[in-house]
C-alpha cells in the first residue's frame, strides 16, 4: 500500500510533465487570429469582389448609349438612270446614323441607383465581418476555457487510472475488497465519458476556427490568453442609452436597411423618369432612292406615351418605399431590444463573476492536495475521497463555464453594438 500512496502523491508532478510534452500546437493571440481572418478568409475575399462588381455597375450606368449605323447597298449592280442622272456600277446605297438621347436625367438617376447599390454591398461586407468575427471570438474563448477544464479532467483521470491499477493489484492479492475497485472504475468511466464530450466540443470549435482562419495546417490552434487581463475586463463607463446610440451609428444591418429605403426612393425617381420617352436623332443619306439623288436629311423620332407610361413599375416602386420603411422600423426596434438583452446578460454575468472569491479555486486545489494526503493516511474512505474529487471537478467546470459565458456575453454586447467596446 505504501507504493500506492507514493504514486498518488507524485501524480500531479507527472501530469504536468505529460502536459508539457504537448507538441504540434499553434498558439495564437486573439488579435493575430483576427488579422489572419481578415487576410485569408475565403468568404471575405469573395465578398470583396462583389463590392467591385457593384462599383462596376456605377461605371456602366454612367455610359452613354452607343450610336447605331444602318447601311443599305444594292447586291446586283449595273449602270442605270435615276432622276435623269446616270448611276454608276455601284448602284443604290443608303446610310443612316442614329443616336439615342435620354431625357429627364435618366442616366444620372441610374448612376444614383447604382451608387446606393454599391454602398449596400460595402455594408453587407461589414455585416459579414461582424458576424464571422463574432463566431471567431466565441470559438476562441470557448476553446480556451474548455482546455482549462480538460486539463483538470486529464489530471483526475491520471490520478484515478493509477489508483485503479494499484487497486487491481491489491484486490488480486486479497488486500482490498472488490467493491472499492468497482466504485473506482465506475468513477473513472464517468470521468472519461465527460472528458470525451469536452474533447468533442473543443473539436467542433477548432473546426469553426480553422475554417474562419483558412488554416490548412495540422497544428492544433491554442488560444494565447492572459487570464489576469480577462479578469480586469469590466462594464464601467457603459450605459444602455450610449450603447443604443453607438449601435445605431455602427450596425451594418441597420445601415443596409437605411440604404435600401434610399434605394427604393431613388428607384421611384428613376421609374418616373423612364416614363418620359427618349428622343432619337440622326442623319440619313440616300444615293438614288429618293426624289433626288444624293439625298441628305436629319431624322428625329420619339415614342408616344399613349399606353405605356411605366405605371406598373412606378406603383411597385412606391410600394417598395413603404415596405422598406416598415423594415427599417423593425430593424431599429430589433436593434434596441438586442442591445438591451445583451447589456442585461453582460451585467448579470459580470455580477455573478465578481461575487466569486478570486482565490476560491486555488484554495480548493490546496484542499484537494490535503484530501490526497489524508486519503494516503487512510483518514478518508474511498467514497469520501471520490466525493471530494467529484465536487472539485464540478466546481472547476462551473467556474470555467462561468468565465466562458461571461466572455461570450461581452462578445455578444460587442456584436449587437457593432463595434468592439470591451
Amino acid at each position: 500500500m505504501k507504493f500506492l500512496f507514493i504514486l498518488v502523491g507524485n501524480l500531479l508532478f507527472l501530469t504536468q510533465l505529460i502536459l508539457a510534452q504537448k507538441v504540434d500546437t499553434l498558439k495564437l493571440k486573439l488579435s493575430d487570429a483576427e488579422q489572419q481572418f481578415t487576410q485569408k478568409n475565403f468568404f471575405l475575399l469573395a465578398q470583396k469582389y462583389n463590392i467591385e462588381v457593384a462599383k462596376a455597375a456605377i461605371i456602366q450606368a454612367n455610359l452613354l448609349p452607343n450610336p447605331t449605323v444602318n447601311l443599305e447597298q444594292t447586291v446586283i449592280t449595273k449602270s442605270t438612270i435615276a432622276n435623269d442622272a446616270e448611276i454608276g456600277p455601284l448602284g443604290q446605297r443608303a446610310i443612316q446614323i442614329q443616336q439615342l438621347i435620354q431625357v429627364a436625367g435618366k442616366r444620372n438617376k441610374q448612376v444614383a441607383v447604382a451608387k446606393i447599390g454599391a454602398e449596400i454591398s460595402e455594408y453587407q461586407f461589414s455585416e459579414i465581418i461582424r458576424e464571422l468575427l463574432f463566431q471567431l471570438r466565441g470559438s476562441y474563448y470557448q476553446i480556451h476555457f474548455l482546455e482549462k477544464t480538460l486539463k483538470m479532467y486529464d489530471q483526475e483521470i491520471q490520478n484515478i487510472s493509477h489508483l485503479v491499477g494499484a487497486y487491481q493489484e491489491q484486490v488480486g492479492k486479497g488486500n482490498l475488497p472488490q467493491k472499492e475497485l468497482i466504485r473506482l472504475q465506475s468513477f473513472l468511466i464517468t470521468l472519461q465519458t465527460e472528458e470525451s464530450d469536452i474533447k468533442n466540443q473543443i473539436a467542433d470549435n477548432e473546426t469553426t476556427l480553422r475554417i474562419l482562419l483558412a488554416e490548412n495546417s495540422t497544428q492544433f490552434i491554442e488560444p494565447k490568453l492572459d487570464d489576469n487581463q480577462l479578469i480586469n475586463i469590466n462594464l464601467k463607463g457603459l450605459n444602455l442609452e450610449n450603447l443604443i446610440s453607438m449601435a445605431t451609428e455602427n450596425r451594418p444591418d441597420l445601415k443596409i436597411q437605411e440604404a435600401a429605403t434610399r434605394l427604393a426612393s431613388a428607384n421611384l425617381t428613376l421609374q418616373k423618369a423612364l416614363a418620359k420617352p427618349d428622343v432619337t436623332v440622326g442623319y440619313s443619306y440616300d444615293r438614288a432612292g429618293s426624289y433626288v439623288n444624293n439625298y441628305h436629311a436629319l431624322t428625329v423620332s420619339i415614342g408616344l406615351p399613349f399606353f405605356n407610361k411605366n405605371q406598373g413599375n412606378i406603383k411597385a416602386a412606391q410600394n417598395q418605399i413603404e415596405a422598406n420603411k416598415q423594415y427599417l422600423a423593425q430593424t431599429s426596434n430589433q436593434l434596441e431590444n438586442e442591445v438591451l438583452q445583451a447589456y442585461t446578460k453582460a451585467k448579470e454575468g459580470e455580477s455573478l463573476f465578481r461575487k466569486i472569491d478570486p482565490n476560491y479555486q486555488s484554495s480548493f486545489e490546496k484542499l484537494i492536495e490535503g484530501v490526497l494526503e489524508n486519503y494516503q493516511k487512510r483518514n478518508l474512505t474511498l467514497i469520501e475521497f471520490t466525493d471530494f474529487l467529484e465536487s472539485y471537478k464540478n466546481t472547476v467546470s462551473q467556474l470555467n463555464t462561468l468565465q466562458s459565458s461571461r466572455m461570450q456575453a461581452f462578445e455578444n454586447l460587442n456584436f449587437v453594438v457593432g463595434r468592439k467596446i470591451i
